[in-house]
């Protein structure tokens, strides 16, 4: 047939007018059955008008006529990908690959398929070989950020989210991850900037205020970082984790009534929010209310049955609270919900402790230390069972690993300085008991007046011994994020004292 006989039905597809696209192309169809531009032109309508399966299989009756055609296997992949047929897109996107290798389009095509399998090296190498294709290709440097992102690799989500805004400076989403990129890398200053560069376009993207509120709370600048992080949530009071982001800004200037009353106002609108209720029982027990953490904990869990996070929870409080065969119950409930998290196997082995059971203990803590090797506790707790199974000199690597790790662990220096001296090397002993009691020492001043802080939470008075007690230990970092909270509460005089620990720390 003449081309200018399809000529109608395409302008049909162009302007949108897909129900008569069907019509032309079901006449056509009648006179030429084997022509693929027609099945074709038909399926790509009945695509447009909801029938995608249908659509399915006039462009598989294509192929059947010509199996050559590159942009029915990715237009077949397309439909397969919006429905979420994963593994189905895979195969029609990689037919499109083999029949063209150098085409761009079907490499970032097939690595965002094998993207949403979380096949992510295989997905990293098509949208590389789809950008080396096509050094313009702005998309698929976005999606290799976003997928850096999702390893926490940083560096190279950064790399990538440059090249794809460079490339593309007006897409939003770009802009965004760049940001997202920045702040993971711990670039808080370049994030905030970034994140403004974007509002100066799109004023009421609620996420872009949550996110820019964390890069100023990372940069310890409380008043911006608590008005923005309040925007998002005037804008979009639906996304519970803007108020737990607030919550925990209040908790870092030691307000908890009001990090509560932010938790509590994301409840009044769903109570159901199981992330809701496990940061509010933190909150507890980080103020030693066990009981009142635990109620909040078995609360999340009964909204949230499959998640393992809740009963984790009860577990830890659990032990503190002496109720070891409870908490064991609940932490292997936890278990069977995530086996592999260190957590969970390290307080499973606290618990096997204080029930005198060393050997099954040092199993769980083994556990644990390999899943998180930087954990000085962990190394601490295994140190111990060590020690109580009398394997002295396997105490002693895990102690000082513990020490390594946490110089200042007060516990893992008094039980290593035990262990030097069960061993007879009484010149270290000497050494790390001396330490551990200028330590121990620090700790009990700095809880003391962290204590009060809780108490008065405005005492700025408070933080200026809290801040020069850090001071004192050369800890200047721990000293400026005091300073500055005294700053945002109203001490001029914090301005002073932040100039002079940067001279400090030169």
């Amino acid at each position: 047939m003449r081309g200018q006989d399809l000529t109608e039905g395409q302008d049909f597809l162009q302007n949108g007018r897909y129900h008569d696209a069907v019509k032309f192309f079901s006449g056509i169809l009648q006179s030429y059955p084997e022509n693929p531009a027609v099945l074709n032109g038909l399926a790509e309508g009945q695509h447009r008008t909801g029938d995608p399966m249908t659509a399915i299989e006039n462009y598989k009756k294509s192929l059947a006529i010509n199996p050559q055609q590159l942009d029915t296997w990715i237009s077949i992949g397309n439909i397969q990908y919006y429905h979420q047929q994963f593994p189905e897109a895979e195969i029609s996107y990689g037919r499109a690959t083999r029949l063209d290798p150098g085409n761009a389009r079907a490499h970032n095509n097939l690595a965002s398929v094998l993207k949403e399998q979380q096949k992510l090296d295989q997905a990293i190498f098509h949208f590389e070989k789809a950008f080396e294709l096509d050094p313009q290709y702005a998309l698929a440097c976005r999606n290799l950020g976003d997928i850096y992102l999702r390893q926490g690799n940083s560096t190279s989500a950064v790399q990538w989210l440059k090249t794809a805004v460079y490339l593309d400076p007006d897409n939003m989403r770009g802009q965004y991850w760049l940001g997202k990129a920045f702040y993971l890398s711990g670039e808080f200053d370049t994030a905030k900037d970034q994140y403004l560069r974007i509002l100066v376009n799109r004023p009421n993207l609620h996420s872009v205020h949550h996110d820019l509120g964390l890069a100023y709370f990372g940069m310890r600048n409380y008043g911006p970082a608590i008005n923005h992080i309040k925007q998002a949530i005037q804008r979009n009071h639906a996304v519970y984790i803007y108020y737990i982001s607030l919550s925990r800004i209040y908790a870092s200037l030691h307000n908890e009534a009001m990090a509560m009353a932010v938790l509590d106002s994301a409840l009044h609108y769903d109570r159901s929010l199981a992330a809701v209720w496990i940061a509010k029982g933190d909150i507890h027990k980080t103020a030693e209310r066990y009981e009142a953490a635990l109620q909040d904990y078995k609360i999340a869990s009964s909204y949230s049955l499959e998640d393992w996070k809740g009963y984790y929870k009860q577990g830890v409080v659990l032990y503190y609270l002496g109720r070891l065969d409870d908490a064991k119950s609940v932490l292997e409930t936890a278990s069977e919900k995530q086996s592999h998290q260190s957590g969970i196997n390290h307080f499973l082995g606290l618990v096997h402790l204080g029930k005198n059971n060393p050997a099954k203990a040092k199993l769980y803590l083994t556990k644990a230390s390999e899943k998180d090797s930087s954990n000085s506790d962990i190394y601490f707790h295994l140190g111990q069972s060590h020690r109580h199974l009398k394997q002295f000199e396997q105490a002693r690597i895990s102690l000082e690993n513990a020490v390594r790790i946490d110089s200042t662990h007060t516990e893992a220096l008094y039980a290593l300085g035990q262990i030097y001296t069960k061993l007879d090397l009484n010149d270290k002993a000497e050494t790390v008991l001396k330490k551990f009691k200028v330590v121990s020492d620090f700790e009990k001043t700095e809880k003391k007046l962290k204590k009060k802080l809780s108490l008065k939470p405005s005492d700025n008075n408070i933080r200026r011994q809290l801040a020069l007690l850090y001071e004192s230990r050369k800890d200047y970092l721990s000293a400026a994020e005091i300073w500055q909270q005294s700053y945002f509460l109203g001490d001029g005089k914090a301005v002073t004292e932040l100039e002079n620990i940067k001279e400090k720390m030169k």
